[in-house]
Order: C-alpha cells, then structure tokens, then sequence
C-alpha cells in the first residue's frame, strides 16, 4: 500500500476499504489508471493535447516502481466507481439529474465559436465568479454535489487519477439523461454504456471569465417583457438562435433537441418556491420510484396540449395557459410552467429573417421518441466537446484490482452525511439569494394584465388585421 489523501488532509488509522468510522482516506494500491497515449476524439478545436509520458507505464507506475495518480483519463472499473457513487446520490436525492443535466449545458453553453472562447472547461465548478453570474444562479446543490463526487473518487482505494471537473460536468448529464430514460434506473446495458462510451480528457480552464455566461441563453427580459405574446415569443426566438446557434454553433435541429431536457426537472428556484414548477408531469423529481423520465414528452406536448397551430392564434387565447406571467406560463396553479423560450418552439416563425421555424423539430421529436432520443444524444455529445481542443479517450480495460465499484457500508454512510450536509447548506444559500433578489422574483411572478397590451395602432397580440408588426411596440425599436 501506499498512502495519499486528496481528501481534505485527513489523517487517521485507516481499515483495508480505506475508511475509519465515517471518514475516508486516499489509500492506494498498485494498480490504477496510467498516461493515456495518442488514440482518441477531438472536441471543437483546432489543436490537440498530448497526455502520454514515456517514463510512465499503462498501469500508471514508473519503470522504479513509483505510483503517479495523475492520469486524465479513468479506467472502466474506476468509471464504475463514480456510477455507483452518483447513482447513490440519485437514488437519494431525485432532482439532482435534472440539476446535473442543467449544470454540464452551463458549462459548455458559455462558448462562442467567433472568438473562440469559453466552453466545456470546468469553470462552473472551478470558479466563483461564473455561478455569481444571474444566468448561472442556483447551481448551489449539483455543484456541491458534484465536488464531493469528484473528492470521494479521486480518494479512492482503488482508483489512481486526476480528472478533470469538466469532464465530470459532462459526464454528471450523460449518467443523467441515460438513467433516467426508459425505465429510470440502471440497468446492466445502462452501465455499461456509461462505462464504455463516455470520452475523458477534457482540460480544466485555469483563467476562467464570468463574461462567457454571456453567452449562455436567458428567458428574455428586456423591452418584450410582459408584453404581447407574439412579440416575447419573437424575442425569445431571437435569443435561442443568437445564442445557441450562431454562438454555440448549433444546427436549428440540434438546438430543440437540446432544450427538450427541459423534459426533466422544474423551474425550482428563479421564480421563488411558492411558484416552482414542473415542465412535463412524467419529469417531475417523483415521477416514478427512480425520479424523472427523460423522453420526448416535452415536445409532445406542445403537439398534443397546445390547440393554436399559429402564434397569432396562441397570442389571441394563449391556451391551456391560464396565468401569464411577464415571460412564462402556467396552466394553474398546480400544474406545468413554460417560459417564453420554450413556448416559440410549438409555433412557425412569424419572421424567418429574425429566427428559424424551430416548430418541424418539434413535431417531428414529438411523433418519434426514437427520434428524439437519437438527435439529443448526437447534439449532446456536441455540446459536451465545445471549446475542447484536447484528444478524447474512451476508458481503459481495467488490468487489475477490478472490484466492479461497489460501496461499501461505510463510503455509503459518508456520502449519506456528505450529501446531507451540502443539501442543507445549498437550501441556506438559495434561501439568501432570493431574499436579495426578492424585488426581480415578485416582478417575475406578478401576473400580466392583458388589458395593458393596448397600444393605439395595435391589437394586444401584437397583430393588425393579418399584417404582423413585429419590427416595433410602444415606440420601441427592435
């Protein structure tokens, strides 16, 4: 054995699994993940990162039999032990996969392929400063998470590596969305598949810049605010196509794809509590005893809920929606909540000059869940390779001290205490940012008098007679 903690410093009498009571230590053995060579994927970039070592074997030892734990890339049985640790916190706390999904989309989201800049780089973990940022808010539960999975891993008695905590991002959403489709739950061909398919190698960003959220997309909120429906939709067309695709660099296909993980979860926290909602009934955290189901119902139900074929129809009677805020939806008080960005996906583009008719995806991930499934996961593995300039690499064949991953009784307690303490000290911090934002939150969830929309030249959703005037409101350019 040779002894080394990651893991706070901790220093105690350890037992063979590595554990003393409730606490964990960094004990190690021979074997574990070595310098991966040359073979692999790139992501977005132009240029690639060398991770071998010629003074290092496969197994990650030195020819003088000195141990370094510095390999970017896991082998599978260590790639077993982080799904068994994530599915642990699953299994205890459901809406962490939708969490998970949304962090590793603000991760890579913050890239601009114009300049290049920003990326699938780590910096939502790794600094302050971008979860500061109002497009980044709330991410206080998946990024605590998240780091005590990725110190529990690293820690280890039988891994030996150093991973990156943007690939631990985009892994949190590839663990996420296959779990929770189909049945919710692992399965032996769902384990296997998070063990073989994933690619690793991504690099940490060391000089991260809270501007790049800037490139993320954001329910709109400028002069369209609690305006005419078809004119927040206009804007809200507008923002995913200046931001998913001419930023991030998606197709009008994949962009639609990748809002529908809005499939699972809720809109949990901007809104206050008192107004938190699901999107989907078969995404809530309870839907089923394993939490959420990811599937295309997102999209089906603008197909099979929404009657208006058009925007200027839905702008007239905005059905089934009865409470209309500034820039969401809801249906009552109980149900389904939709923000303008999700709701200019169900109709045609009332001007293509400004964003794409991004409602034939819709339909068409609506009619086919096999669809669906198959564009998210081509359009996610996109999204987790952004602004990478790295090769990628698939794990290794684990060669030896393959146990399979399993938790023992007691890294099951620690991450039980581990988890517990980081929920509650995410919920205090949530509670605070609310409170100071208390004045934005009580505007966000004051409902729209539609009798205001009146502006003399105007009908209240945004139309005259069959012309759309969609370039102007209230004397406001746009």
């Amino acid at each position: 054995w040779v002894e080394y903690s990651h893991h706070h410093g901790h220093n105690h009498d350890w037992s063979d699994d590595g554990w003393s009571g409730s606490e964990y230590s960094g004990k190690s053995g021979k074997s574990g993940s070595g310098k991966s060579g040359k073979s692999g994927s790139g992501g977005s970039g132009n240029s690639s990162v060398d991770l071998s070592d010629d003074d290092w074997l496969d197994d990650g030892w030195s020819d003088d039999g000195q141990i370094e734990c510095n390999s970017h890339i896991p082998n599978q049985n260590e790639v077993e032990i982080l799904i068994n640790a994530m599915d642990f916190f699953a299994s205890k706390h459901h809406p962490l996969v939708s969490q998970w999904t949304r962090a590793a989309f603000h991760d890579a989201g913050s890239y601009n392929k114009n300049i290049p800049e920003g990326g699938a780089n780590g910096c939502l973990m790794n600094d302050k400063s971008m979860t500061e940022e109002e497009a980044n808010s709330f991410f206080e539960a998946p990024v605590s998470t998240l780091w005590i999975l990725k110190d529990f891993w690293h820690s280890h008695p039988d891994t030996c590596m150093k991973v990156s905590s943007a690939d631990i991002l985009q892994f949190g959403i590839f663990f996420s969305v296959i779990r929770q489709s189909g049945k919710p739950g692992l399965t032996k061909s769902k384990v296997e598949r998070l063990v073989k398919d994933f690619e690793w190698g991504r690099p940490d960003e060391t000089n991260c810049n809270s501007a790049w959220a800037e490139n993320l997309p954001e329910n709109p909120t400028g002069h369209a605010y609690g305006g005419p429906i078809a004119i927040r939709c206009l804007e809200a067309g507008k923002e995913i196509k200046e931001k998913l695709m001419d930023r991030n660099g998606f197709s009008t296909e994949e962009a639609v794809a990748l809002i529908g993980a809005h499939t699972i979860g809720m809109t949990r926290h901007v809104f206050g509590d008192k107004h938190a909602g699901i999107w989907i009934g078969s995404g809530d955290d309870d839907a089923t005893p394993k939490g959420p189901v990811f599937n295309n119902d997102f999209h089906a139900y603008f197909v099979d809920e929404v009657p208006a074929k058009d925007l200027h129809t839905f702008a007239a009677n905005h059905e089934p929606f009865s409470l209309i805020y500034p820039n969401w939806f809801r249906e009552d008080n109980e149900a389904e909540n939709f923000l303008d960005t999700d709701m200019v996906l169900a109709f045609p583009s009332v001007d293509e000059s400004a964003h794409p008719s991004y409602h034939t995806f819709t339909r068409k991930f609506a009619k086919s869940n096999s669809y669906f499934m198959e564009t998210f996961f081509s359009a996610m593995d996109k999204m987790s390779k952004l602004g990478v300039r790295a090769y990628l690499h698939k794990p290794r064949e684990c060669k030896s001290r393959c146990n399979g991953g399993e938790l023992t009784l007691s890294q099951r307690q620690y991450l039980h205490k581990a988890l517990n303490e980081a929920l509650l000290e995410a919920q205090e911090a949530i509670t605070i940012l609310q409170e100071n934002r208390y004045k934005d939150i009580k505007n966000l969830t004051t409902l729209v008098d539609t009798t205001t929309w009146y502006v003399p030249g105007w009908t209240a959703d945004g139309w005259v007679g069959d012309a759309w005037e969609g370039d102007t409101w209230n004397g406001d350019s746009f």
